[in-house]
């Protein structure tokens, strides 16, 4: 039997690098504090040439 093919990503299909989980802030610097239970909205482009936006809970 052959070796199991590797499952690519999307991002490495198209070239992009894979992310290691290294932050890009300076030392010290921290990501902007959000309230807590912020809606936001995710606007998604459906297969049938609708849209549809939905509300996340961060």
């Amino acid at each position: 039997m052959g070796e199991p093919e590797q499952k690519l990503t999307a991002g490495l299909r198209l070239g992009a690098q894979e992310s290691t989980g290294i932050s890009t802030l300076e030392p010290g610097q921290r990501p902007p504090v959000m309230p807590p239970g912020r809606q936001i909205p995710i606007k998604v482009h459906m297969l049938d040439d609708t849209e549809e936006v939905f509300d996340v809970s961060d």
